[in-house]
C-alpha cells in the first residue's frame, strides 16, 4: 500500500483489516480511531506527491507487508530508557514523542546512552502542531491499544521482520558548514544554552546570534556539528537576548564543536536528486519543517512522500534532518 494521505474512513477500514501502521494527522483527524495495530502522532505537514498542509486526512506509513509480528507500547519519562530493550531480535522501532513533554526532553538528553539502542533501527518524529500554533496548542500521540490521544506519552510500535529482511535507518543532512563561521563550544549538554566559547574566547550565544549573526544574515541560522562523520543540526527555537539564552529544538552536546549552517542550499532540488536515487525500499521518510518552509515545498512536486515535523528521530532527536527507514534483502 502506498504511503500517502488517506481519508479518515479509509484509515478506519485499514485498521479494521489489521494493517500495521504509523498514522499522522491533526488531533481532530486522529481522534476516535478504532483499536488496532497502529500508533499515531500529530502533524499537518506532508509531502503527498506535492508539499501540502492538510488537517483533515491522515498520512499512512504502512508496514504490513514486512511485519512478521508487531507490538505496541507507551512510555513516559520514567521508563523511556527501556524503549530499545523491548524490541525484537530482527526488526525496527517506530516512535512518536509529543513536543515539549517530559518524555521528549528525557529521550532527547539521554537516548544515545540507552541499553540496546543500536540493536535495531529506532526512527520516528516529534508530534507537533501547525507552526503558528506552537506554544498555544498541545501536540498529541496516540496508540491503537485504546485509540486515546495523549500529550504526555511516547507511542512506540515494534515490528519484527522475517529472517530474509533487515532494516536500516539512514540519516541525511542537506546543509553544509558556513566557511565563515567561528567554532562554537558549550560547557554543558542541554536545550538551553548561554555561556560558550567562540573561536576559543569566552562569549554568550544569545549575544552572538542577536548582535553578530542577525545583522549579517538578516536573521538567525542553525548550528551544525559532526558526530562520527555525520553532520547533525541544532535548530533554534528562541533567542532571548535579555536572558542571554538560546533555546534549541534538540539538545546541544557539551564539548562538541559547532558551526553555523550555510543556508544557501536549494532544498527542493537536493531532495529530489538524493531521494530519487535511492535503490532500496524506503518504508518511511521523516523530515523537518525547516526544509518544508525553507525549500518552499508547499504545492511543489517532491519525489518521496513523507511527514514533516518539528524534529526527527534516528536513534536520537534530530533537527533539520531527513530520516529514512529502509529495507534490504539479506544475502
Amino acid at each position: 500500500m502506498e504511503n500517502k494521505l488517506y481519508s479518515k474512513q479509509e484509515v478506519i477500514d485499514f485498521i479494521n483489516n489489521g494493517r500495521v501502521m504509523l498514522l499522522t494527522g491533526s488531533d481532530k483527524a486522529l481522534a476516535g480511531l478504532p483499536k488496532g495495530n497502529w500508533i499515531g502522532g500529530a502533524s499537518p505537514y506532508f509531502v503527498d506527491s506535492i508539499g501540502k498542509l492538510d488537517e483533515e486526512k491522515i498520512f499512512v506509513d504502512d508496514f504490513t507487508l514486512v511485519a512478521q509480528n508487531c507490538k505496541l507500547a507507551v512510555y513516559d519519562e520514567k521508563d523511556i530508557q527501556d524503549i530499545a530493550k523491548n524490541g525484537y531480535k530482527n526488526g525496527f522501532v517506530v516512535v512518536t514523542l509529543p513536543i515539549d513533554s517530559q518524555v521528549y526532553y528525557t529521550f532527547a538528553n539521554n537516548a544515545l546512552s540507552y541499553d540496546n539502542m543500536f540493536d535495531n533501527p529506532v526512527v520516528g518524529y516529534v508530534a507537533s502542531t501547525k507552526f503558528e500554533d506552537y506554544g498555544k496548542a498541545s501536540a498529541y500521540t496516540a496508540i491503537g491499544k485504546d485509540g486515546n490521544l495523549t500529550n504526555k506519552l511516547a507511542a512506540v510500535l515494534y515490528v519484527e521482520l522475517p529472517d530474509y529482511l533487515s532494516a536500516r535507518a539512514e540519516i541525511e543532512n542537506f546543509d553544509t558548514i558556513d566557511t565563515k563561521s567561528p567554532k562554537l563550544v558549550f560547557p554543558k549538554t542541554g536545550f538551553v544554552q548561554s555561556d560558550c566559547t567562540i573561536d576559543g574566547k569566552p562569549g554568550n550565544i544569545a549575544d552572538f546570534f542577536e548582535n553578530t549573526i542577525k545583522p549579517r544574515l538578516g536573521g538567525y541560522t542553525q548550528m551544525i556539528t559532526s558526530q562520527n562523520g555525520a553532520l547533525i543540526n541544532r535548530d533554534i527555537k528562541i533567542v532571548d537576548p535579555k536572558k542571554g539564552e538560546v533555546t534549541f529544538f534538540s539538545p546541544v552536546i557539551a564539548e562538541d564543536e559547532y558551526y553555523l549552517v550555510d543556508s544557501s542550499a536549494d532544498y527542493l532540488s537536493i531532495f529530489n536528486s538524493s531521494l530519487g536515487s535511492k535503490r532500496s525500499d524506503v518504508l518511511s521518510c521523516f523530515s523537518c519543517i525547516s526544509y518544508f518552509f525553507g525549500g518552499k515545498f508547499e504545492g511543489k512536486s517532491v519525489c518521496k512522500n513523507g511527514v514533516y515535523t518539528f524534529g526527527e528521530i534516528g536513534y536520537q532527536l534530530l533537527n533539520k534532518t531527513i530520516v529514512t527507514l529502509e529495507i534490504d534483502k539479506v544475502k
